[in-house]
């Protein structure tokens, strides 16, 4: 059953077993899925409550966009566990080299999607916060928040992946892993 299928009750009961999936990288993508969610939904009750039409314009065309990126995170939730299952299938399997380092790839280039897409979410916020309806404030908040962890999440997710990268891959993602780190300390 995918992410999108389940229950709270059962993606948590998933989460806290014993079991390597799902795990921290899926988390921070569902996280963040609701973060930008919440921003979503501030967009759209600011624009209706907006007195200034460039204000109203301005949140109603950033609400999709928020829409997207929680639909896409959702995704990348699923696509975690996958590409974790894939790494956990080579390692029993007894891959080495260059095939559990591909595995290895899967692992690292979901969250470097999920906190690219997440980096996208923050870059627009404060477009939402300028314009937000004083009532959105603490959904404005805890969407904030929960799209900062869902980045700190996706970000250390591709940290743990590194290591066991080789190659142009390993190359390609720790430039763009760091590249990402750096607005994040911004």
């Amino acid at each position: 059953m995918t992410v999108r299928d389940q229950s709270v009750a059962d993606y948590l009961q998933a989460l806290a077993s014993t079991a390597a999936v799902p795990g921290g990288g899926s988390a921070a993508a569902l996280g963040a899925a609701m973060g930008a969610a919440l921003i979503s939904m501030v967009a759209k009750l600011s624009a209706k409550k907006a007195k200034a039409a460039e204000d109203r314009d301005v949140l109603t065309g950033l609400a999709p966009e928020f829409d997207q990126l929680a639909a896409r995170l959702l995704e990348l939730s699923q696509e975690d566990i996958d590409a974790y299952r894939v790494v956990i299938e080579a390692r029993k399997s007894g891959a080495q080299g260059e095939a559990l380092a591909r595995a290895y790839e899967g692992a690292a280039e979901v969250p470097l999607a999920a906190a690219t897409a997440v980096a996208r979410a923050l870059a627009l916020l404060p477009q939402v916060s300028r314009r937000a309806w004083e009532m959105t404030a603490s959904d404005l908040a805890v969407g904030s928040e929960l799209l900062q962890t869902g980045f700190a999440g996706a970000l250390g997710n591709v940290a743990i992946n590194l290591p066991e990268l080789q190659g142009e891959a390993a190359s390609r993602i720790e430039r763009a892993y760091l590249q990402l780190r750096g607005l994040r300390a911004q």
